[in-house]
């Protein structure tokens, strides 16, 4: 949906860079109740989502690139997916 609708008269039509921040495993207090902080769930989730970057990641990284997605900064990319997942998503799907 994102990558056809961001091409779109709504989206680019109209001038609005329309792109998806996809985070990994970052250290939020939720992340810490349900995953980080449970010794069962969190081997459980670096069995199943490994983040060569680390574990957990940091919330810094995250939102500073969701903050420029949204920047007038981004004026030029549009469509995308930028996976800020330690490099689950390349490692997994490489």
């Amino acid at each position: 949906w994102l990558r056809r609708a961001a091409v779109g008269p709504d989206w680019a039509g109209a001038g609005i860079p329309l792109n998806a921040v996809a985070p990994g495993v970052v250290d939020t207090e939720t992340a810490r109740r349900f995953v980080i902080d449970d010794p069962a769930a969190r081997e459980l989730m670096e069995a199943m989502m490994p983040q060569p970057l680390g574990f957990p990641g940091p919330v810094e990284a995250v939102a500073s690139l969701l903050a420029w997605t949204v920047s007038p900064g981004n004026a030029f990319m549009t469509g995308q997916i930028l996976y800020a997942d330690g490099g689950a998503e390349a490692l997994l799907r490489a």
